[in-house]
């Protein structure tokens, strides 16, 4: 059978767009601030190597929330990302730029980093299919972290079939990563689209759990109108032939490992091993004698030293370098978060009633679940930590539209550790039998002069010629508004 050319590069000329704390050999990673203008990674973190050699086309940087501390789509060095169904409604964050631009058809795929909803929450308001996988599944390595023992990359895209295509590129075993022995070579499925078949992985005959009190929290299948949709999404679920059962899980509890400083700077450890170059090497210099990675950071070598951090984000940054610098997750936190998972796990393998009674069938037999339906984001409650604290995977799909706000929403399919393909086949099926996602309606603004896009481009990489190479300091601010009204037109202001 003819391959057209493209071989192996199942990804050829797609057009993908990375969250801003992606590394990449080509181009700056600023983590959206100013206080990293110039951080130049030497290679390509893991997971866009894989990209690339499936034949993606980068585009560039997608804006996020700095050093994404928020989920509201504000950076202070890029405006506030808007929402393209209603720009008076969040993106949600922090991968709000990528989910923005994906939604409006900028690229077809994109990358976000989630710590606690960042992918899964700008999936569900900008009508994306997001994944959030099982730790270990994409590599950390070159993705810089807010916290090793909660982050991990994922896809973000229009439909299942890309979202599945990019995890298949950005999965790929890395050495470098010591969570990737978590998850050998040889368990890896490799080709996530084997999961698109309706007939084979699909609802029909799936036991689906709907969580209703996570951690004494009732309204984790969501509230008001995404309540009611995700709702009517599981009674679609039904329609189309699975079982569904309440689901209890009272003991689960949010856990962390409390290392966002030691994380951090073990990220510049590995990217200047690597030939990065950047005028920053830690998080904070005045806290660098307590380390050995860190010893020789001084000055304004540290993020929090630059005075250079926004506003909102400042007093963040501060509080996390309060924390050691030598301050690893200890083995007693690392097995309190194995003993959650467990405690999941085993609830999803044998299911109880809210009065803690095992739930059996016809034949006595206890009630196995293959995926747990819930709300991403605000709406169900601080329903990402369950994500987060597990470590295991889940996927946002498309579940209609909140025509009060003229935005969509979506629904959480949560699997369990490395059992992705469950919830892509899921997803697939019921993404194939809804159709839910449509495009926004976007306007060009009235009176513009910004010419091409063609001719914006240009002046948009002349612009960057200028300045990325330059550590921020050595900037002139006057300069800096010259080349912005050259590259976007005068300010009113």
């Amino acid at each position: 059978e003819r391959d057209r050319g493209i071989g192996n590069r199942f990804l050829h000329c797609m057009p993908v767009l990375l969250k801003d704390n992606y590394d990449t050999f080509d181009y700056p990673t600023t983590q959206g601030s100013y206080s990293m203008l110039g951080h130049q990674a030497g290679v390509d973190a893991h997971s866009v190597d894989g990209l690339r050699q499936a034949g993606a086309v980068i585009l560039g940087k997608a804006n996020q929330d700095e050093f994404a501390y928020f989920t509201t789509g504000f950076s202070a060095r890029a405006i506030q990302v808007r929402n393209p169904y209603n720009t008076l409604e969040s993106p949600a964050g922090s991968s709000s730029g990528t989910g923005a631009s994906i939604a409006a058809n900028f690229a077809l795929g994109g990358t976000g980093s989630d710590t606690c909803q960042s992918i899964r929450h700008p999936s569900s308001v900008n009508g994306l299919v997001g994944i959030r996988p099982s730790l270990g599944v994409i590599s950390q390595h070159g993705i810089y972290p807010l916290s090793h023992e909660r982050d991990t990359g994922g896809p973000m895209t229009r439909t299942v079939t890309d979202a599945a295509l990019m995890l298949s590129a950005m999965a790929t075993y890395d050495s470098r990563d010591p969570k990737a022995a978590w998850y050998p070579e040889t368990d890896r499925p490799g080709d996530y689209t084997q999961f698109l078949d309706r007939a084979v992985y699909g609802v029909a005959g799936r036991n689906i759990g709907v969580v209703r009190d996570l951690g004494g929290s009732t309204s984790a299948a969501g509230t008001g109108v995404q309540g009611e949709l995700i709702a009517a999404a599981v009674a679609k679920l039904e329609a189309m032939g699975a079982t569904v059962y309440d689901v209890y899980l009272p003991d689960f509890a949010s856990l962390s490992a409390g290392s966002r400083h030691y994380d951090m700077n073990q990220y510049f450890v590995g990217f200047e091993a690597e030939g990065g170059s950047s005028p920053r090497r830690c998080l904070s210099s005045a806290r660098a004698t307590d380390t050995n990675d860190r010893g020789d950071c001084a000055g304004i070598d540290g993020i929090l030293e630059t005075g250079r951090v926004g506003p909102r984000t400042a007093g963040l940054v501060a509080l996390t370098a309060s924390d050691s610098p030598d301050l690893a997750p200890t083995d007693t936190q690392l097995q309190a978060i194995r003993d959650m998972r467990d405690y999941v796990t085993g609830v999803m393998d044998a299911i109880t009633d809210a009065s803690g009674n095992p739930v059996v069938d016809a034949s006595g037999n206890a009630i196995r679940v293959d995926a747990l339906i819930l709300s991403p984001g605000p709406t169900g409650g601080r329903t990402c930590d369950f994500g987060s604290t597990t470590q295991m995977g889940s996927i946002v799909v498309p579940v209609g539209f909140d025509e009060s706000v003229g935005v969509p929403r979506g629904m959480e399919i949560f699997v369990r550790q490395f059992d992705e393909g469950t919830g892509i086949g899921i997803a697939y099926d019921y993404e194939q039998e809804t159709l839910h996602r449509k495009p926004p309606v976007i306007n060009p603004a009235p009176g513009g002069e910004g010419g091409t896009i063609a001719e914006f481009n240009a002046r948009q990489r002349a612009a960057v010629a200028t300045y990325a190479e330059q550590p921020p300091e050595t900037i002139d601010p006057a300069h800096f508004v010259e080349v912005l009204e050259a590259l976007a037109g005068p300010s009113d202001n």
